[in-house]
C-alpha cells in the first residue's frame, strides 16, 4: 500500500469485506476477485449508493450464498490524504447494504462476473418503518429526531443540520422518515429566515441545511482545463498538481427560456388560502427583484439574465402569472389556528422564492466533468473553475467570462478500476449565476 501519491488517480483499497446473511465474511479485496467500484452522491438524494462488479471463480454467489442481503464493509482513500473525511469510510457500524444482484453473466469456463449494487442502510430502515407520532418542537429538532431515534433510522453518522426557527406542532400520519422529512423541508426557514432547505447523504454523513449554508464554505480546490497552470509559489508534486486537471468537460445546460419561465423560476404567484380566517393571501415573486436577497454561489454573482425589455416593456422577471401556485395555511392572527401558541406555517412567505432556487440548482449553469480521482471531494462542496475561452478572446482575460468561477457539487460518481489501480471522479457542478453582468440591449457593444 502507497502513503504517497504516485500518480493522480491512484487510490488505496483499504478494505473491501462482503457479509453475508448468515454470518460469513469474505475478504474480496485480498482474492483479487474486484473488477470495478462505483460510488455516487447527490444533493437531491437522500442516500448513497452504487456498484461492486465481481468475477467469481469459486461460484461464491450460490455457495455463500449471495441472495442480495448482504453488507459490505468499504474503505478507500486517495494516498498521502490523512484528513478527517478525506476518504470513503463505510467501516464500523457505517457498512453499505446490498440490496440487488445485478447484470449476471458467465465470463469464461469456470467464472462468472456479476454486479452487486448497495445503498445505505439507512434507506432500507427508512423503507421498513413509519412515523406516527405528534411532534412539538424546531422543524430541525424533528429531523434529527427521527434520524437518530431507534425506533425510525437510528443513524450512527453524523448529522450536519442547520437549526430552523419557530416551535411548529407537526403530525406524522404514518409516514416513512424520509417522507416525514420531505415533508419539512418545505416548511423549514433557518434562523437567519433563509428557506433554501436540502435534504442528502454523502461520505460524510446526512445533511439538513439551506443552500446558502453551503455556500458559506470556501472553495476546497480550484481545478483548471489545460496545461496553463497557475503558479502556486511553492515547489508541489507533479502528481498533486495533476489531481488539480480537468480531463474533460462538458457544458449540460444554461439558459432554457421556456422551461425557466412556465416552472417559475423566473417569476411566479403564491396564493395561500387561509381556511381558518376564510381569506387568501397573494405574494408575486421576481427573478431580478429579489436576486440579491439571499447568498450566491460566488462573491461576484450576477444574474443569468438580462433586464433588457421586451416588446411590452417588461424583462423576464416581471411575468408572476407564468406560474401560478396555491397551498392552504390556517392562522389566528400571529399563531397556527389548529394549534394554539405555535408559530404558522412559512409556505405564504417563502414558497415561491424556494420554489425558484431549487430549480436554478436543477436548470442553471450545470457542467459536467471528468477528474483524476480524489476521495475528499463530496457533494455539497463549492469548487472552483478555470475555464479558457473558446473562440475570439474580446476582452483579453483568456478565460469565458461567464462560465469560471465557483460552482457547487450538485453529484458525483467514484468509478475505481482495480484491475489498472485508476479511480476517475465524475462530477455534476451547478452555477446559480455569473460572474459578470449580462449587457442589456442599450449597453452591448458590437463586435
Amino acid at each position: 500500500m502507497n502513503n504517497e501519491l504516485q500518480y493522480a488517480g491512484e487510490y488505496n483499497l483499504l478494505e473491501c469485506k462482503l457479509t453475508t446473511s448468515g454470518g460469513v465474511t469474505i475478504d474480496l479485496a485480498k482474492s483479487n476477485q474486484i473488477l470495478e467500484i462505483n460510488f455516487n452522491e447527490d444533493i437531491f438524494t437522500s442516500s448513497i449508493g452504487g456498484n461492486i462488479v465481481i468475477v467469481d471463480t469459486h461460484n461464491l454467489i450460490t455457495e455463500l450464498p449471495i441472495i442480495g442481503q448482504e453488507l459490505l464493509s468499504l474503505k478507500l482513500q486517495t494516498p498521502g490524504f490523512t484528513e478527517k473525511r478525506s476518504s470513503l469510510d463505510f467501516t464500523g457500524g457505517r457498512e453499505l447494504a446490498i440490496f440487488k444482484i445485478g447484470v449476471r453473466a458467465e465470463l469464461s469456463q469456470g467464472s462468472q462476473v456479476y454486479e452487486l449494487r448497495f445503498a445505505s442502510q439507512e434507506l432500507l430502515r427508512n423503507l421498513r418503518v413509519r412515523v406516527s407520532k405528534s411532534y412539538t418542537k424546531d422543524l430541525s429538532d424533528i429531523v434529527e429526531d427521527i434520524m437518530t431515534s431507534d425506533k425510525y433510522i437510528g443513524t450512527m453518522k453524523d448529522l450536519y443540520i442547520e437549526p430552523t426557527q419557530g416551535v411548529r406542532k407537526i403530525v406524522a400520519p404514518n409516514t416513512t422518515p424520509y417522507g416525514l422529512i420531505q415533508d419539512l423541508l418545505k416548511q423549514s426557514v433557518s434562523s437567519e429566515g433563509l428557506p433554501h432547505y436540502l435534504f442528502y447523504e454523502n461520505a460524510d454523513g446526512f445533511h439538513f441545511r439551506s443552500i446558502q449554508d453551503l455556500y458559506k464554505e470556501a472553495p476546497i480546490k480550484t481545478f483548471h482545463f489545460s496545461e496553463n497552470l497557475p503558479e502556486t509559489g511553492k515547489h508541489q508534486e507533479p502528481a498533486i498538481i495533476d489531481l488539480t486537471r480537468i480531463l474533460n468537460y462538458e457544458l449540460q445546460g444554461t439558459n432554457d427560456m421556456i422551461i425557466n419561465t412556465t416552472s417559475g423560476m423566473l417569476g411566479s404567484t403564491s396564493i395561500a388560502h387561509d381556511i381558518y380566517s376564510k381569506n387568501y393571501v397573494t405574494k408575486t415573486y421576481g427573478y431580478f427583484e429579489e436576486f440579491d436577497t439571499n447568498t450566491r454561489v460566488s462573491e461576484s454573482s450576477n444574474p443569468r439574465y438580462s433586464e433588457s425589455t421586451d416588446l411590452n416593456g417588461k424583462t423576464v422577471g416581471n411575468y408572476p402569472d407564468a406560474r401560478i401556485m396555491l397551498h392552504p395555511i390556517s392562522t389566528k392572527e400571529t399563531v397556527d389556528a389548529n394549534h394554539m401558541k405555535h408559530a404558522p406555517s412559512k409556505l405564504k412567505d417563502y414558497s415561491s422564492t424556494k420554489n425558484s432556487r431549487i430549480l436554478e440548482l436543477t436548470t442553471g449553469i450545470v457542467m459536467t466533468m471528468t477528474i483524476p480521482g480524489n476521495t475528499a471531494l463530496r457533494v455539497g462542496n463549492v469548487i472552483e473553475l478555470d475555464i479558457p475561452l473558446v473562440g475570439v478572446d474580446h476582452s483579453n482575460k483568456k478565460i469565458d467570462r461567464f462560465y469560471n468561477g465557483n460552482f457547487l457539487i450538485k453529484g458525483l460518481r467514484h468509478h475505481f478500476m482495480q484491475s489498472t489501480k485508476t479511480h476517475l471522479t465524475h462530477m455534476s457542478v451547478v452555477k446559480d449565476s455569473v460572474e459578470e453582468s449580462i449587457p442589456t440591449a442599450e449597453s452591448q457593444a458590437l463586435y
